[in-house]
């Protein structure tokens, strides 16, 4: 029984395959943060820097960015780890490709939603792709597969990733 409690550790390759999916996480939530503001100034007029702040975190209009937010929060505490834990780096990394297919409900909605009024949020999910790509998963299964494609093509599901 001993083996179940055992963890081995994360390879550099792998740790440097998880810093690029934060980077590219952190970028797209950057933007995703970006594009809400100015949707939402354009409702309620101009917010400054401060109550922006407040609001980003209280108000319900920016919720839907809360399961990409505590992602990013996740890797970083991975990240942190001495030394990161290889099956918990592809925990979160199966999470990551599970929120980007859409799988949140109200966060895919939004997100779908952005990529259509933000060209840097393309930008941004070609890049989260490309990362998740990178990182070793669970073994895929064909809604994994697909999202290792491109998550809004679903006539690719047949391509290899």
């Amino acid at each position: 029984m001993i083996e179940s409690t055992e963890t081995t550790p994360a390879s550099a390759p792998q740790i440097a395959a998880m810093q690029t999916l934060r980077t590219a996480l952190l970028a797209q939530h950057k933007v995703l943060i970006a594009n809400d503001r100015q949707q939402y100034e354009a409702v309620f007029g101009p917010v400054p820097t401060g109550r922006f702040v407040q609001l980003l975190t209280e108000d319900a209009w920016f919720r839907w960015l809360d399961p990409l937010s505590r992602l990013i929060v996740a890797l970083d505490e991975w990240l942190e780890q001495t030394p990161p834990q290889a099956d918990a780096g592809i925990a979160l990394a199966d999470e990551a490709a599970k929120l980007f297919r859409n799988a949140d409900a109200e966060f895919g909605e939004r997100y779908r939603l952005a990529l259509q009024q933000a060209p840097d949020a393309v930008l941004g999910q070609s890049q989260v792709v490309a990362a998740l790509r990178g990182v070793p998963q669970s073994p895929p299964d064909a809604a994994v597969a697909a999202v290792r494609q491109d998550p809004d093509a679903s006539a690719n599901e047949g391509n290899g990733a």
